[in-house]
């Protein structure tokens, strides 16, 4: 048959053009794109939507009871007042409020140890009985030795246990009725404190001691207390909750953090408490701290300084300070920091504090005399030729850095570009959710590179995600193989608001090679943990940065110890016959202004000869002496859990090496849990745990959990994803599936709208990362090219 019928009308077959192979493989070219978008767009939402029902259906009903008091006020999230003790109702997304009253610090500073007593209220203000549960930010270097829990007219005195066993006895006590605390450690600065049984309006106050050394450089004493944290940032892929097993399932449900665990960070849920802003704390007279410093300095003061705080200082008697805050309370939205200076005349140069400890065992009464040496190295104006240098410079432009911080950062990073020379080289590059280097390798320290990369700078902002592993890994490896002729420094400016800390330190450790490492912290509350044992992987030293005016002044003293010889080489020798277990291990390159500070244990307590520091200058070799005197200055009596601490982190830090599961690994746990339980001091192996012996809740009271939010720290911007995700609850994923189908069904729809999607994604990959094109179905570099 010769005849086509089409819409009804004949037309011969040789008047028809029929489509061709080249039609047929230009239409799937062209349609490739769209039905791959249509395809990521439809499985995205079926995965936010399974997502959301896995959450709703693994909310598990705990041992806690219900709220079901209609008299209770209900409020949401959104309308709590930051700073509330918030206790969790049978709502979804709602919560009952209870004031958090106040919080006071005592520090009581001798030799080069200030032991601590911080004390915090807190009141249920409700009708039934509440577990509470806050996360306690500490000094990274601190002994938590006491733990005290005073209800009502009832005390209890915590003691440590294995942090299993502890958490088992707390969970049998909670559930029998019994008042009861458990204290544990999730970072060495980072504690949450557990209250169980507290009546209704029942007043709260939970009294911890802990002990941290006191830091020496350039001249001054100092120390520093955190009083608010800023949210960790959750590296790595999501873990489903059935495959945590009993354990890590325990974990979850027992802790009342934001986020889920991750294969970086499984104890998320741990380290990701609330947070409220400011404002809202400071219109209910919430989270406010009374601080007293009494200062037993030993010798007159130049000045006592605390840049973020005003100050009364009373000076009762030669060498004894008292330091109240000026306006008796401030908010818990920063850290607290505190230096002293002595005069230049009498500046020490070396120091030593001694304690006595009687102990019994099998063989009997022993004694034990634990030291604290500070030995500072020559400065009698060693100078050596200046070496050019190649020096990277991270900068940290993650959402936790909105605010205040970044403004820091960036003014930092341009003073330090303006201390280059001509012989130097450098690189900058910045990092969130992605890694962006200004230049391929580091370039030449001329005006022009200079010029382009302060440009660069002004324009930076802060948004996304803080994964650090990419930019250390970048930054680490910006060495060529046969460049020896450079001294090779990365200055990696953050907030170290990470939860995956080990991973990073370990990334450091393998990548390190020649080069050193040097944090400078930003912000008001700093993951001071990061930044210290960051540069100590690195071979490098740290600073932080609280404000704005203190750049200059603090990245000046970043510059000074980067381009001034240091003290490298250095070996610490005993007197004969003295038998000493002293820490750290190895003593740490010392750059211009520190000093070499470590604790250590003598068998006995006969002190003689002197210890010999030996070490090398700008080349030159030096030997410094101290000797070792039964008559010693005392320290504060807290000198034999600051060593079990340092020894701990030491033993910590093999594990990082080794891994933690290993055979080697597991017997260093079994000493970091002998030794805590020896000196009783809380550990990531051993938790305090208080318990009352007396059944105070009826058998029929049903007992509600609460979570106590941390105020948002000065300058920064309030992370939104840092509230849980049952704030919004399983509705609000499945509206955002629900709009992705939608959107899906109009791509479906045409053509057109699929192009006019597909530019707009292309557009907006370019502006993300310039210069990339599209090459046989991949990614290119290349300059002034369009998205096909």
């Amino acid at each position: 048959m010769n005849r086509v019928i089409l819409f009804g009308q004949r037309f011969h077959k040789d008047d028809l053009m029929l489509p061709t192979e080249e039609y047929y493989r230009r239409r799937q070219r062209s349609g490739g794109s769209g039905r791959w978008l249509l395809f990521i767009v439809v499985v995205l939402a079926v995965v936010i939507a399974a997502i959301g029902a896995e959450v709703h259906a693994q909310e598990l009903p705990g041992d806690m009871g219900n709220d079901n008091d209609p008299s209770l006020e209900m409020v949401t999230l959104d309308e709590v007042k930051a700073g509330d003790l918030l206790f969790a109702g049978t709502e979804t997304g709602r919560y009952i409020p209870a004031v958090h009253l106040a919080s006071r610090v005592k520090m009581i500073v001798r030799g080069l140890v200030a032991e601590v007593q911080l004390q915090q209220e807190f009141q249920n203000t409700s009708d039934n009985w509440r577990e509470a549960i806050y996360a306690l930010p500490l000094p990274e270097q601190a002994a938590v030795a006491g733990l005290e829990i005073q209800l009502g007219e009832r005390r209890i005195v915590g003691k440590v246990h294995e942090r299993k066993q502890a958490a088992k006895m707390y969970k049998v006590a909670r559930a029998a009725g019994r008042r009861a605390a458990l204290l544990e450690q999730q970072r060495p600065n980072l504690f949450t404190n557990k209250v169980a049984n507290i009546a209704p309006g029942e007043t709260v106050q939970v009294n911890i001691r802990y002990l941290q050394p006191v830091t020496y450089d350039g001249g001054s004493f100092s120390l520093r207390m955190p009083t608010t944290l800023t949210p960790r940032y959750i590296a790595g892929a999501p873990l489903p909750l059935p495959t945590l097993g009993g354990e890590g399932l325990a974990l979850v449900t027992e802790q009342n953090g934001w986020a889920l665990p991750t294969s970086q960070v499984p104890d998320a849920a741990a380290i990701t408490p609330l947070m409220q802003p400011a404002e809202e704390l400071e219109a209910i007279g919430s989270h406010k701290i009374a601080i007293e410093v009494e200062l037993h300095s030993g010798l007159p003061l130049a000045q006592i300084n605390s840049p973020y705080h005003t100050f009364d200082v009373d000076n009762k008697e030669s060498g004894l300070y008292t330091i109240q805050l000026r306006e008796g309370t401030a908010r818990m939205d920063r850290d607290f920091f505190l230096s002293w200076q002595p005069h230049n005349s009498t500046s020490p140069r070396a120091a030593l504090f001694s304690e006595r400890v009687e102990t019994q065992d099998s063989d009997g009464e022993n004694t034990d005399t634990y030291l604290q040496v500070m030995l500072l190295p020559p400065d009698d104006g060693i100078r050596s030729q200046r070496l050019p240098r190649e020096v990277v410079y991270v900068i940290d432009t993650s959402g936790s850095m909105a605010g205040n911080a970044i403004r820091q950062a960036k003014e930092g990073l341009i003073l330090a570009l303006s201390r280059l020379h001509a012989s130097d080289r450098f690189n900058v590059i910045e990092f969130n959710s992605i890694t962006r280097a200004l230049f391929p390798r580091p370039v030449a320290a001329n005006a022009e590179n200079i010029r382009r990369a302060r440009q660069e700078i002004e324009h930076l902002n802060a948004g996304g995600g803080t994964e650090m592993a990419p930019a250390l890994r970048l930054a680490l490896g910006q060495q060529l193989p046969d460049d020896t002729g450079l001294v090779h420094q990365v200055v990696f400016i953050t907030d170290g608001a990470v939860g995956n800390e080990q991973a990073l330190f370990e990334v450091i450790r393998q990548h390190l090679n020649n080069t050193r490492l040097f944090t400078v912290g930003i912000g008001s509350a700093p993951n001071s943990h990061f930044m210290r044992k960051a540069a100590q992987f690195g071979r490098g030293t740290f600073v932080t940065i609280g404000d704005i005016a203190e750049v200059r002044g603090r990245m000046q003293a970043l510059f000074a110890k980067l381009e001034n010889p240091m003290a490298t080489d250095l070996q610490l020798s005993w007197p004969s016959g003295v038998t000493a277990d002293a820490y750290p291990k190895r003593i740490p390159d010392l750059y211009r202004g520190e000093a070499m500070q470590l604790v250590a244990r003598i068998d006995g307590d006969k002190l003689q000869g002197d210890i010999q520091l030996r070490g090398r200058m700008a080349g030159k070799q030096f030997v410094r002496r101290l000797a070792l005197k039964s008559d010693g200055a005392a320290g504060s009596g807290g000198l034999g859990s600051l060593w079990a601490r340092s020894k701990i982190e030491a033993l910590r830090d093999q594990q990082l090496q080794v891994g933690e599961g290993s055979d080697a690994g597991l017997a260093l746990r079994a000493q970091i849990l002998q030794l805590a339980l020896g000196h009783q001091l809380a550990s990531p192996y051993t938790s305090f745990v208080a318990i009352e012996e007396t059944v105070v809740r009826p058998a029929k009271g049903a007992l509600s959990r609460s979570a106590v939010a941390n105020m948002t720290a000065k300058g920064q911007v309030l992370q939104r994803q840092a509230y849980p995700s049952t704030a919004t609850g399983i509705y609000a994923q499945l509206l955002a599936a629900a709009g992705l189908l939608g959107f899906a069904a109009l791509l479906r729809r045409g053509r057109r709208m699929r192009g006019t999607v597909m530019g707009g994604l292309c557009g907006l990959l370019y502006w993300v990362a310039p210069g990339l094109r599209r090459f046989r179905g991949g990614i290119q570099a290349g300059p002034g090219h369009v998205c096909p």
